[in-house]
């Protein structure tokens, strides 16, 4: 009987063993998920001082003609009346 006693005290002290490494695993689980929730919020915030993207209170966007840019290069150099002479260009 004592053998039997010591086999179930030993199952025992086994099962208890692996609820506390798992209980400590998953506290290291949390403390890592935190650490990367720390450091994304951190990238986050520092990424929002150097948007440059539309914003409430910037001024509007410049329309700078990019639709007529190839146009307005042939107009200016490759045609018979061009604007700049062969000095300038």
């Amino acid at each position: 009987m004592s053998d039997m006693r010591r086999c179930l005290e030993r199952q025992d002290r086994e099962i208890k063993e692996r609820r506390g490494r798992r209980v400590e695993e998953k506290r290291v689980q949390q403390e890592e998920d935190e650490a990367i929730a720390i450091a994304v919020g951190l990238l986050e915030q520092s990424s929002q001082g150097h948007n440059h993207c539309s914003q409430v209170g910037r001024g509007p966007n410049v329309d700078r003609h990019k639709h007529s840019w190839d146009k307005n290069l042939l107009e200016d150099y490759f045609i018979p009346n061009y604007v700049y002479d062969d000095v300038k260009f």
